[in-house]
Order: C-alpha cells, then sequence, then structure tokens
C-alpha cells in the first residue's frame, strides 16, 4: 500500500523536451543579458572617457583593443569548448561580463571621490575590459555549439535565429536603458547591467548541461560518413570558407553604413546635425528591430531550408541596399534599411545553420569560433571603408555595400 502511494505521488520524470525547452530558455536569457551589457557599455563608454579625461583617442583605443582580442581568443576558446564542455566556457564568459561592469562602477566612484586618478582609472579601465574580452571570446562559440546540440537538421535555422534575436533584443535594451540611465547615473546603471548578466549566468549555470558525447546525431553523423565534414579536430576549411566568406561581406556591407547615415542625412538631404543623429538612430533601431523580428520570428515561422534562407536574404538585402542608395527622402531610406534588416535577418541565421551543418558534432564550437573572425573583421572594416567612401559621395558607401552584398549572393548561389 506504501509503495503504491509513493508511486501515485511520486514526481514524474522529466520529459526531454522540457529539459530543452528549460535550457533553451535558460542560454537565450543569458544571451540578451550580454547582448544588453555589450550595447550599453558602447553606447557610454565614449561620453564617460571625456568626463574621465582619457580623450576620444585612449578610449577608442580602449574599445579596439578589446574587440581585437575578441577576434583572436574566439577560435581559442572554441577549441576549449570542444574538448572542455559548454556550460563551462558560458558560465566563464558570462560571469567576466558580469564582472566588468561592475568593476567600472568602482572604479567611477573611486574617481568621483577622488582616490583614482584619470590615468590609473584608464589603465585599471583597460586591464579589466582586457581579461573581460579574453573570457568573453567563448560566449557565441560555446552558445552555437550548444543550440547545434538541442537542434536538428531541420531546426537548425530556427535554433540560430532565436540566438540572433535573443542578442539583438539585448541590444535594444542595452540601448534605451542608456538613454534613460547612461547620462544620469552611470553607476547606478552599471550595477544593474551587472545584476542582470549575473541572473542570466546563473540561469546558465543551473541550466545548461552538457551534451551526451556518445550519443548519435542524425545530421553530424551522416554528414561524417559522407565526407562532407570530419569527425574531431578542426573542421575543413574547404567545407565551410564559403559561408565564412558570406560572414565577413555582410557585417562588413551592414557595419559599413553605421556612421556615414548620419552624414548622408546631413549632406543629401540638408538635415540639421541634431536632427540627422536622431534620424539616423531611429533608422538604425528599426532596422534592428526588423532583424530580431525575423530572425525569432519569420525564420520559425517559414520553416524553410537553410541554403533558401540564406539565398533569399542574399537576393533581398541587395535589392533592399540598391534601393536604399537611390532614396530620394529619409523616409524612403529608412523603408529601404528596414527592407536591408530583413533580408538580413533571413540571412544569417540561414548562413549558421549551414556552417553548424557542415561541422561535425564535436567540432561545432570550432566553427563558431572561426566565423567569429570574419564577424570581428567585417565590423572593424566596415566602418573604415564607409569613412573613406564618403568622402567621395554620400551614396557611395550604399552603392559599395549593395556591391558586396551582390558578392553574397554570387556565394549564396554558387554551386560546389
Amino acid at each position: 500500500m506504501t509503495n503504491a502511494t509513493n508511486a501515485t505521488t511520486a514526481k514524474p520524470a522529466r520529459k526531454p523536451t522540457d529539459r530543452k525547452t528549460s535550457t533553451m530558455a535558460a542560454l537565450l536569457g543569458g544571451l540578451l543579458a550580454n547582448g544588453a551589457g555589450h550595447s550599453f557599455l558602447l553606447i557610454v563608454l565614449p561620453p564617460l572617457g571625456r568626463g574621465l579625461g582619457f580623450g576620444d583617442v585612449r578610449t577608442g583605443l580602449l574599445l579596439s583593443l578589446s574587440a581585437l582580442l575578441l577576434v583572436v581568443a574566439g577560435p581559442a576558446w572554441g577549441h576549449v569548448c570542444d574538448r572542455w564542455g559548454r556550460r563551462r566556457v558560458l558560465v566563464a564568459g558570462l560571469g567576466a561580463a558580469a564582472l566588468f561592469p561592475a568593476a567600472m562602477a568602482s572604479i567611477l566612484a573611486g574617481h568621483a571621490d577622488g582616490a583614482v586618478s584619470g590615468e590609473a582609472a584608464f589603465a585599471l579601465l583597460l586591464a579589466a575590459r582586457l581579461v573581460q574580452s579574453a573570457l568573453s571570446a567563448g560566449i557565441m562559440p560555446a552558445a552555437q555549439a550548444v543550440l547545434a546540440d538541442l537542434t536538428s537538421a531541420d531546426r537548425r535555422a530556427g535554433g540560430m535565429g532565436m540566438m540572433g534575436a535573443a542578442f539583438g533584443m539585448g541590444a535594444i535594451l542595452g540601448g534605451a536603458f542608456a538613454w534613460r540611465m547612461g547620462g544620469t547615473d552611470p553607476i547606478a546603471a552599471l550595477l544593474i547591467i551587472a545584476a542582470l548578466i549575473a541572473a542570466g549566468t546563473l540561469a546558465v549555470w543551473l541550466r545548461v548541461g552538457e551534451p551526451d558525447r556518445g550519443a548519435a546525431r542524425p545530421d553530424g553523423s551522416a554528414a561524417v560518413r559522407a565526407g562532407a565534414v570530419r569527425a574531431g579536430g578542426w573542421p575543413r576549411l574547404a567545407d565551410i570558407r564559403r559561408f565564412l566568406a558570406i560572414t565577413l561581406c555582410g557585417l562588413t556591407a551592414y557595419s559599413l553604413l553605421q556612421q556615414v547615415t548620419a552624414l548622408r542625412l546631413q549632406d543629401s538631404f540638408g538635415l540639421p546635425p541634431v536632427d540627422s543623429v536622431q534620424r539616423g538612430g531611429a533608422i538604425f533601431a528599426l532596422t534592428m528591430a526588423v532583424m530580431v523580428a525575423t530572425q525569432g520570428l519569420a525564420v520559425r515561422w517559414l520553416d524553410w531550408p537553410p541554403i533558401r534562407l540564406l539565398r533569399a536574404g542574399a537576393g533581398i538585402a541587395a535589392l533592399a541596399m540598391a534601393m536604399a542608395a537611390l532614396a530620394p527622402s529619409p523616409a524612403l531610406l529608412m523603408a529601404a534599411m528596414a527592407g536591408v534588416g530583413g533580408g538580413l535577418g533571413l540571412l544569417l541565421p540561414g548562413n549558421l545553420a549551414m556552417l553548424s551543418l557542415r561541422t561535425a558534432t564535436d567540432a561545432q564550437a570550432r566553427t563558431a569560433g572561426l566565423n567569429g573572425i570574419g564577424q570581428g573583421l567585417g565590423m572593424a572594416a566596415g566602418p573604415l571603408l564607409g569613412a573613406a567612401l564618403h568622402q567621395f559621395s554620400p551614396v557611395a558607401p550604399y552603392w559599395a555595400a549593395a556591391a558586396i552584398l551582390c558578392a553574397v549572393c554570387a556565394l549564396a548561389f554558387a554551386r560546389r
């Protein structure tokens, strides 16, 4: 009787689908928090640097060196992730991302009290930022590997879209938070950001587990048997270089316009400086919002194969970018850039899914680390190219971005 009662009152074991759902939710929550912190710091650090007496050059150096370290350390963390485990790398990276804003708040408080000089504040911030970048470089490779573990081949693009949407939503949240509190009470804002990322870190630590290394994966094992990828070690570049090139070109085209759009609004449409900055910010906020909605909703609703997402996104983005180059008014420029956001929202998860499916299960993070190099180089090269081309014509950067996206179309439609 007692045994029957115990059997009746015992809690049922959690289903695998429930575990996958909680793991996915924890991972996406951690990525959203990290995206919010990243966006917030990029927005508030330049004006804070001026207030601390760093100057624009040293503040830019602080941001550039940390970005370069992210690019260099990403492949190394990808290797560690595939050998050491996804969960440990995620917790280490998110933990470092949570500690940096707390350390920055402490440095700002010390400087305000006179205990920390401007030179000491710069040295401390640079050291803390470099340590954070070195440890956080493993977040995206590990996250991509976890999503590859959780999703089957036919759901891979949807999973990658959710990853991009989570980080994008975090970027929007961080921007809004910087707008509301970054200029009035930066110390309190930094502590809130630190707490948000710490909560995401705790969720990952509690909910994200390691995959069964011995379990067969229908997509990965089939790919290895077919000779498309190899099990163990680094992936063959011949199998993934086309998609790495698409990452580099796509992000170069997008970042190329970030700092020249406000200048075009002034030079081509005659808007005053303040209005051009506000309208330029609204254009990119809308572009990002459309990209996030496409990645998080449209990709899953369409349920297309990754290659179709990649090709459709490349075509839409290239056409919309050409329309942006031809736009005769700020309103039509905004509409065209929204189309660019929709195209990239299809292209990026489709490309990530193709990279993942061309990689063996035990090399997912390594491939994501290599892809991070293309992401970093694209985000670094784009602004420099855009600034140089703007000297010739306000629309030259847009035509260059359209040409780059046409090259992405050629890569997407090429047959091996």
